[in-house]
């Protein structure tokens, strides 16, 4: 049974909304927004932040290269060491989310690589050596319609969103190359921060420049250059039990190549879809996440899908039993924050230096 004290009100959720508009927003532009004293909304966020219920968080997108992407890998593997294989693999530094989900596919991982040539490398040295890993089956995503970072609580007013606007830096999604600034790689100034802020999305520009031996006007232009072309992700997080929000299922969807950008686009505005890529490496085009209040709101959403999208086939689906890692962090059992993973995409996949 949950702590009462832990448990997020809609103060609470408003914040993180708030959060997932602008992640580094101050506490007084929060408490603008809100009507509510910034010391008041400091607290609540660090009552949040420490009971693993929300989180901000940082990530390089992709490489700087152009051919950089997303993949999707499913793991099947044997039963008994299944757990195991999920906790080897949440340690690995390219690895953003680790799920346990139903179906044949004993766990679902979303990678960051550099190209394709390292997603082998990846499949073959990172994964295939892992004891119980039984057989792989991959897919790159070459479009991102949407994602996690853009997903929203939806709990803010008219008002209260436009307070938010007025931040000083604008958000930008940087996770589509038409938005990202890839004409140069990271430099190891841009990965030190990039690494910091993956601990902690809010980490002050004081505490960054300490932990990166480097001054704060530098920081302050540097995290201003990762963060406006859209060179680093920042997303704020929740426990999804704690959001009212709890199930995830994932669609694996076929459409003509002539459709795809039409479906996504209505997609995007439909409620509950967390996800859309477009997916390359099998039958299924396009891959999708639904979140939904219960088990019970599936059957309904798929049904609004067949009328709404009518030319989308579905052509398999799984649940989420257990999210383990998301974009960096493990969670436990209860889907709240336990500790940041580094996500260091730059490593070998092999683990040498």
């Amino acid at each position: 049974m949950q702590d009462s004290a832990r448990v997020a009100d809609e103060v609470d959720l408003a914040i993180v909304n708030c959060l997932q508009l602008q992640p580094r927003a101050s506490w007084t532009l929060v408490g603008e927004a809100l009507d509510l004293d910034p010391v008041t909304v400091a607290r609540r966020w660090q009552r949040l932040s420490s009971a693993g219920i929300a989180w901000v968080s940082g990530r390089a997108t992709g490489q700087g290269r152009p051919e950089s992407c997303l993949a999707v890998v499913e793991l099947s593997c044997s039963a008994a060491e299944t757990l195991a294989i999920a906790e080897r693999v949440t340690e690995l530094p390219h690895v953003l989310s680790v799920e346990h989900t139903s179906g044949p596919r004993s766990l679902t991982i979303l990678v960051e690589v550099r190209d394709l040539a390292f997603l082998s490398r990846f499949l073959l040295e990172s994964v295939g050596s892992i004891r119980g890993v039984v057989a792989t089956s991959s897919h790159a995503v070459t479009k991102v319609y949407s994602m996690g970072d853009h997903w929203q609580l939806h709990v803010l007013d008219v008002a209260q969103r436009a307070v938010m606007a007025r931040a000083p830096h604008p958000r930008v999604d940087g996770l589509t190359s038409e938005q990202t600034d890839l004409s140069r790689p990271y430099d190891p100034v841009d990965r030190r921060l990039v690494l910091l802020l993956g601990e902690d999305g809010r980490m002050p520009v004081a505490s960054l420049a300490a932990r990166a031996g480097l001054s704060e006007s530098t920081v302050r232009r540097r995290l201003a250059d990762l963060v406006n072309n859209g060179r680093v992700v920042l997303r704020c997080d929740m426990a999804l039990p704690d959001s009212g929000w709890p199930v995830i299922s994932w669609l694996w969807a076929y459409a003509d190549a002539s459709d795809v950008d039409s479906i996504a686009t209505k997609l995007r505005r439909l409620p509950g879809i967390r996800v859309c890529w477009r997916i390359s490496g099998g039958q299924p085009n396009l891959m999708l996440a639904l979140t939904t209040h219960s088990l019970h709101e599936l059957s309904a959403v798929e049904a609004r899908l067949a009328v709404e999208v009518p030319r989308m086939s579905i052509l398999d689906r799984s649940m989420v039993l257990r999210s383990i890692k998301r974009m960096g962090r493990e969670l436990d059992l209860d889907g709240r924050s336990i500790r940041s993973v580094p996500l260091d995409i730059w490593a070998d996949p092999a683990g040498r230096p």
